[in-house]
């Protein structure tokens, strides 16, 4: 059973994703409306974030970015950009054979980070952007999380309620739980529009030299682009993108 979660930890958290992933500072009424608080409880948080460090606030406007605790905190996190660095040059050649977007997410115990994301080269582009955090019932990845990480948390999330991002999300636990099970068979899963209606995302595990799950991998498309179910190629090209990247961090295959 997942533990609560503290809110005003939720609020301060949400309000420095905003920031981070914002292109440009932020106003106090628009970190008031993401974070769903009036503007008097931002102004708390705000005044928190700030004396501590990690955001900082523009005298002249106002407006607020990160902070130099943010920036430090952020230098410690080197094996996260070593691991995005090591996949990049087989993120490109993938997205160069297949068209299509490529997106890598890190796993941090039950959470699913995105950490790098190409746009495909078709005329209509579907992107996924940089921090977002993936569902875990309801997206490829996130399912191929629940396949290769903890088992209890198969556990965990089917407890929980599953809610309906599209009529086509898996809402029932077992049959998530057969999903589950197809994934760590196959090595690989789809989960067509179950995020968002007319898109299609296939993903694989990316796993370190002690043979646990890292990061996920995944191509993402419109449903005409990669199709339900995908191609033999697409399924080539996805399961030796993450094997690929997985002998950059000492996984040894057999």
């Amino acid at each position: 059973m997942q533990k609560p979660r503290v809110k005003t930890s939720d609020i301060a958290l949400k309000i420095l994703h905003k920031i981070a992933f914002s292109d440009e500072p932020l106003s106090q009424s628009e970190i008031a409306e993401t974070a769903g608080i009036v503007k008097s409880a931002a102004h708390k948080h705000l005044f928190t974030l700030e004396e501590t460090g990690w955001i900082s606030r523009d005298h002249l406007t106002g407006r607020y970015r990160l902070g130099p605790q943010a920036w430090l905190v952020g230098q410690r996190a080197t094996q996260i950009g070593d691991l995005a660095l090591s996949a990049d040059s087989f993120m490109r050649t993938t997205r160069q054979e297949t068209g299509l977007a490529v997106v890598l997410s890190s796993v941090n115990g039950r959470s699913l980070n995105v950490i790098a994301a190409l746009n495909g080269t078709h005329a209509i582009e579907i992107g996924v952007r940089q921090g977002s955090q993936l569902p875990l019932h309801s997206s490829a990845q996130g399912q191929i999380l629940l396949a290769f990480g903890d088992p209890k948390l198969v556990d965990e999330v089917c407890s929980e309620e599953l809610p309906a991002l599209t009529p086509k999300t898996l809402t029932n636990p077992e049959k998530l739980r057969c999903r589950v099970e197809e994934a760590r068979q196959s090595g690989y899963v789809w989960a067509p529009e179950e995020t968002l209606l007319g898109v299609n995302v296939v993903a694989a595990p990316v796993f370190n030299n002690h043979k646990q799950i890292i990061a996920t991998v995944a191509l993402v498309a419109s449903i005409q682009h990669l199709t339900d179910p995908p191609s033999e190629e697409h399924v080539r090209a996805i399961r030796t993108l993450a094997g690929d990247i997985s002998q950059t961090r000492g996984y040894e295959f057999g």
